[in-house]
């Protein structure tokens, strides 16, 4: 189970925003990056850690439900959430990160992170 006052402790240094009782956002020059606690539809004690990304480059995100971020994974530990928070600020970065591949990707961002090099800025 994650602790979401510890989880603010982490998130708010870095740069994240609380937004309502289960997310944190900020941005970076590509993304808007959503930290979201889920609590579990089958334990009222378990909880999990999702982390979304937004690209800009398909202007500002209508809604902060993770469910509708063009990228999304779920982090064991606040220690990987972290990881992927600092690695993945921009679309450069996430074209070649290995979470890439297990991660859920809209059809619409990966056909942006398949073009090439020269149109996506770092």
């Amino acid at each position: 189970m994650f602790d979401i006052r510890e989880l603010d402790e982490q998130a708010t240094p870095l740069g994240f925003k609380r937004r309502g009782k289960q997310n944190w956002v900020r941005r970076t020059d590509d993304f808007v990056q959503l930290i979201n606690l889920q609590k579990s539809a089958w334990s009222g004690e378990m909880n999990y850690l999702n982390f979304a990304l937004w690209p800009l480059a398909f202007g500002e995100p209508p809604t902060l439900a993770e469910s509708k971020f063009h990228f999304r994974v779920r982090a064991d530990s606040f220690q990987t959430l972290f990881h992927f928070a600092c690695e993945l600020k921009s679309l450069a970065a996430l074209r070649i990160h290995p979470i890439r591949a297990s991660a859920l990707s809209t059809i619409a961002l990966t056909n942006l992170l398949d073009q090439p090099r020269t149109q996506i800025s770092n």
